[in-house]
């Protein structure tokens, strides 16, 4: 379900001509969301007492940390590189 979110997002861009920026908020929007299921999904295991279940949960939270935290540190430069190529093909026509 998590994934058709995502596709759905990705396929609601593709008529913007900045789909590529967008679809990259998409994502970090994703993957907090990630973080916010598998922090209650761990909480949830650790209350029922399911220790090797809550292990499992807090690596695969601790992934999902590590790939907002790229996808956070990529908007940046894919935004530079969108507006320096939108810059350039708009010259281009002139």
């Amino acid at each position: 379900m998590l994934s058709l979110g995502g596709t759905m997002a990705a396929l609601g861009h593709t008529v913007a001509p900045d789909e590529i920026v967008k679809n990259s908020f998409a994502n970090y929007a994703f993957e907090n969301y990630e973080i916010a299921a598998y922090t209650s999904l761990r909480t949830l295991a650790e209350l029922a007492g399911v220790n090797q279940a809550a292990d499992l949960l807090g690596r695969s939270l601790d992934e999902e940390v590590a790939m907002a935290e790229w996808v956070e540190v990529q908007i940046v430069p894919l935004t530079q590189k969108f507006a320096a190529l939108s810059a350039s093909e708009e010259a281009a026509k002139k």
